[in-house]
């Protein structure tokens, strides 16, 4: 099957030039904090690092931990922006990524032996698939604001959907685990999160800032954070922000999903209206 990249990637450019041409015509940069209602929207590539340990709980299923893999290469197809509606000090905020990945580099780490579960020394070809969406909405508060940049405080929530498979091929001692197999399961979580973001200025003009947030957040036996910390600069039409980004979830014993986080480098632009 034909990947869908360069469509998605085709979409995107379509997008983004509209999102550019309209706000371009303004031919000024917009003071978000002038009392009046004002958009922005981000537009960004999200390069991770994968890092997962899932614990299918019936008799005979692995635990399988997930190695980082290399992104473009298993990425099947993906979605990422970031928007906001403000008035003054208020604003709503959102974010969504979805992610489907295929063939990660992944390897057992236990197994049903005859006494129970057991760490063993088995020669595993595993391939693990993970295919999730993230999104976040949430209300902020502007609780700074001066000439060296702005904090915001926000509440809202998150939902997670991940769908997570398993392909196995074993050789060695594995007890009365079965030698080759599948196994899939889906996740959903909701989370209500707390958090703080904003941006720091570097320069006297405002172009160079540092932008960040960081949100921590529980549901349903399980917890959640989310960082960011990167570099950005300010044009007539939009701004060009470099970061680093981790989003984790961890959830109690006995969930398919023991632990997930994706760390990594991110790329966007931005527009303002």
């Amino acid at each position: 099957m034909e990947k869908p990249n360069m469509r998605t990637a085709a979409a995107v450019a379509l997008l983004a030039a509209g999102l550019f041409a309209s706000v371009n015509a303004l031919g000024e940069e917009v003071n978000m904090y002038d009392g009046q209602w004002h958009y922005g929207v981000t537009i960004y590539g999200w390069f991770p690092n994968i890092y997962q340990t899932l614990d299918f709980p019936r008799l005979g299923d692995p635990e399988v931990e997930v190695k980082p893999s290399s992104y473009l290469h298993d990425l099947q197809f993906a979605v990422m922006f970031a928007g906001q509606a403000r008035k003054g000090d208020w604003a709503i905020v959102t974010d969504l990524v979805y992610n489907d990945f295929s063939s990660l580099s992944s390897k057992v780490k236990k197994v049903q032996g005859p006494g129970g579960e057991v760490d063993l020394p088995v020669t595993a070809t595993v391939n693990s698939g993970l295919r999730s969406t993230f999104w976040t909405l949430a209300a902020s508060y502007t609780a700074v604001r001066n000439p060296s940049g702005t904090l915001d405080v926000m509440g809202g929530f998150r939902y997670a959907n991940m769908n997570v498979s398993a392909d196995w091929n074993l050789a060695g001692p594995i007890g009365i685990f079965s030698p080759s197999g599948s196994v899939s399961k889906t996740v959903n979580l909701w989370d209500g999160i707390v958090g703080t973001h904003g941006a720091v200025k570097l320069s006297d003009d405002g172009k160079w800032y540092m932008p960040y947030e960081a949100d921590i957040g529980w549901g349903n036996n399980n917890w959640t954070w989310n960082a960011l910390l990167g570099l950005g600069y300010k044009f007539d039409w939009g701004d060009i922000v470099f970061a680093y980004r981790n989003l984790s979830y961890d959830q109690t014993a006995g969930q398919p999903i023991q632990n997930m986080r994706m760390t990594g480098p991110l790329l966007g632009v931005s527009f303002h209206w």
